[in-house]
């Protein structure tokens, strides 16, 4: 068989939905292995612009045939990259498991059935079409009347506090503000609950405020007039007029939410307080003891914590600003909108906007899922051993000389958090799904009250466990494709669909690929614990200055170095705003040092077997291992992105990819001498940005 053919039976390996080994099924194990080899080493080579100097744009020479090959130019693909296929091919698993009639694992039936049932009714959403409006228009009356619904409306009647109230103790949907319970990051061995702001659509106070992100909130203005047309049947001429009212309103409110680029730490952000005393600081305006107490079901007395005061003391002034009919219009519509499904236009897309729904609230049973039938048994082992190398490696550097900035102490209790810290892959496989979700009724035919069964479940289940020990934080949506630290637990997770066998792992690559991209992902998040908010927090995920105020002036002295590199780089012709919080940058140097140390410690150890040097290098790419590794890390970050979200980029707590390729590696001189590099050139500036 010629050499492109074997690639192209590759190529459709990767794009389906099954283990990649059944279609090898009878082969010669080198034989496969040697196809698998090959068809990466390919996918290296296809990225690569050689004509690129490495010296001056690494992340071009790595990545210049991204773009071509992977352009971001639909509607499904505004942003392609190595973590959006991973996530596409996660979904295909997803949905050739939920699509499959096969009896499932005893211990995981009944749940499976369970969500099978939410996703067929998702996909199945034409059925309910025409009910639509009804359905939502109940749910509203719930609570009351939304002036748009009605022909008089009286504003006399209308609560807007005890109204947001029972939406959250009935829907668990936290709408302008309120409380919820979550650990105590000063001490993550009970609950507390937090008051503050509820959920905002746009996320983050830059995407209301920012000038380079009016694009998106035109969009959303947009989608709101759509919404109230097409859900809730609201005459044309009307809809434009109300989403400008609502989206303006939330605007105001969202001006003051913390700003996410800021150094802010957690500390400063949540007050510890009372009830009585936070409801004597905001009455008569506010009636907090009010709103804890009719959100909860019962008197909620005792400590608790304020967060963002400035978002309490806005919304204050623009509750008085702001007419009734506005608000309740908006608090409404926030209501309905967390019922709302658009039908896509072929049955194929409909199936993946159905996976990112089911996704919404059940992420940890899909993992366990798709870890059940693709990933169990193929991964562990390796990831667990380059979890190893990775905190042996930061040990050492943590107590070495090169580290001599920062007080012996405060070292040696870094150590410790170290050896602390532990990685865990979710896949769930400790959960009982079953007996979680047996009381949860869910059929295959009613979307929308499917839906309100999921979340007067979760709502009572959270009232539950409020009282209880807390439970280690379900980050499931949030890593559907990326690892996580999670700092209140000194605990690392990764995410089952970066673990899928072939994509960036496998036991026949060289081990440069694996250490370059899932063991500097892994780095990263390590570095996290010893950022600029990860240091303030300390071996037992509590909330502690454990830093000497020396090595803190030194950290922050080093910090600026990153804020003016970072500032230079320009965007889209704009430069990259002035960040005062740089933990992105940070984690991204620190964990690629980390992970090329782990690297060169490994392969040092394992230079003796001819063997493993030999597979260490590809036979058609002429690099050497440590070029490779490079290579690796730098293509974990190829991607393209639609001109419509290029502003969105530039303003996101990430630089843009381009740049952390470019940021970390020119910064760390191990890469300058891999590619020889000379000083002076842009990949090796003689002034570099170093903290671990």
């Amino acid at each position: 068989m010629k050499m492109l053919q074997r690639v192209m039976i590759l190529c459709n390996l990767f794009a389906m939905p099954i283990h990649g080994t059944t279609l090898f099924s009878g082969k010669d194990p080198a034989y496969v292995n040697q196809i698998l080899r090959l068809s990466k080493e390919y996918e290296i080579r296809n990225y690569l612009n050689e004509s690129v100097n490495p010296c001056e744009d690494f992340y071009q020479f790595a990545c210049g045939n991204w773009i071509k090959l992977n352009p971001a130019n639909t509607a499904e693909h505004i942003i392609t990259g190595i973590f959006e296929k991973a996530t596409e091919d996660a979904d295909r698993k997803i949905i050739a498991v939920l699509d499959n009639d096969e009896t499932a694992e005893d211990e995981a039936k009944e749940a499976d059935k369970k969500i099978k049932n939410l996703y067929e009714s998702c996909v199945s959403i034409e059925t309910i079409q025409s009910s639509y409006p009804a359905k939502l228009s109940e749910i509203i009356s719930e609570f009351g009347e939304m002036p748009l619904l009605v022909n008089e409306w009286n504003e006399n009647d209308f609560d807007w506090l005890a109204i947001i109230g029972k939406i959250f103790y009935k829907y668990d949907i936290q709408i302008i503000m309120g409380g919820k319970a979550m650990i105590d990051f000063n001490n993550n061995s009970r609950n507390m609950i937090y008051v503050g702001h509820g959920n905002f659509p746009l996320q983050s106070r830059s995407m209301y405020v920012d000038n380079t992100t009016s694009v998106y909130r035109d969009f959303h203005r947009s989608n709101i007039a759509r919404d109230l047309g097409k859900f809730l049947g609201i005459d044309k001429k009307l809809t434009q007029d109300a989403a400008n009212e609502i989206f303006d309103f939330e605007i105001e409110l969202a001006k003051s939410l913390a700003d996410d680029r800021s150094a802010i730490r957690i500390d400063d952000m949540c007050t510890l307080t009372t009830v009585d005393e936070l409801n004597r600081k905001y009455m008569p305006d506010l009636d907090m003891k009010r709103l804890l107490n009719i959100s909860f079901g019962h008197p909620i007395v005792g400590e608790v914590y304020e967060v963002v005061e400035d978002y309490q003391k806005n919304l204050i002034e623009t509750m008085k600003k702001t007419p009734k009919r506005v608000v309740a219009n908006y608090i409404f519509y926030t209501l309905m909108n967390e019922f709302t499904l658009l039908k896509a236009d072929t049955v194929e897309k409909q199936k993946n906007r159905c996976v990112s729904y089911v996704k919404k609230h059940f992420a940890d049973v899909l993992d366990n899922m798709v870890y059940r039938k693709y990933i169990r048994n193929h991964t562990e082992l390796d990831v667990y051993s380059i979890w190893h190398e990775l905190k042996a490696t930061f040990k050492r550097m943590l107590l070495s000389p090169e580290l001599g900035w920062i007080q012996k102490q405060t070292l040696e209790y870094a150590a410790e958090k170290m050896e602390a810290m532990q990685l865990e892959i979710s896949s769930y496989s400790d959960k009982n799904f079953t007996a979680e979700y047996h009381n949860l009724t869910i059929n295959r035919d009613d979307y929308v009250n499917n839906l309100k069964h999921i979340k007067s479940f979760f709502a009572a289940r959270d009232r539950k466990k409020m009282y209880e020990p807390p439970e280690t934080l379900d980050v499931g949506e949030i890593i559907s494709y990326t690892p996580v630290n999670l700092l209140l637990e000194n605990k690392i997770k990764i995410p089952v669909a970066l673990l899928q066998p072939y994509f960036l792992w496998s036991s026949i690559y060289p081990n440069a690929l694996k250490f370059a991209t899932i063991g500097s992902l892994i780095g990263h998040e390590i570095i996290h614990g010893f950022d600029d908010m990860g240091r303030t927090i300390d071996k037992y995920g509590n909330s502690k200055i454990w830093w000497d105020t020396r090595s803190t002036e030194a950290f922050n002295e080093r910090v600026k170095c990153f804020i003016n590199q970072y500032h230079q780089y320009k965007y889209g012709g704009i430069a990259l705003p002035e960040m005062p919080k740089q933990s992105e940058n940070i984690a991204d140097n620190g964990g690629i040092r980390l992970a090329y140390e782990s690297y060169v410690d490994w392969y040092r150890r394992s230079a003796t077997n001819s063997t493993v040097v030999k597979l260490e290098k590809f036979n058609h790419l002429k690099y050497t291992n440590e070029q490779l590794f490079f290579i690796s890390y730098a293509q974990l970050w190829c991607s393209d992105a639609h001109p419509a979200v290029l502003n969105m980029q530039s303003s996101d707590i990430h630089v843009p990819n381009k740049y952390r390729v470019i940021g970390s590696l020119s910064n760390f001189v191990e890469f300058s001498k891999a590619f020889n590099c000379p000083i002076g050139s842009a990949m090796n500036p003689e002034k570099k940005c170093i903290i671990y």
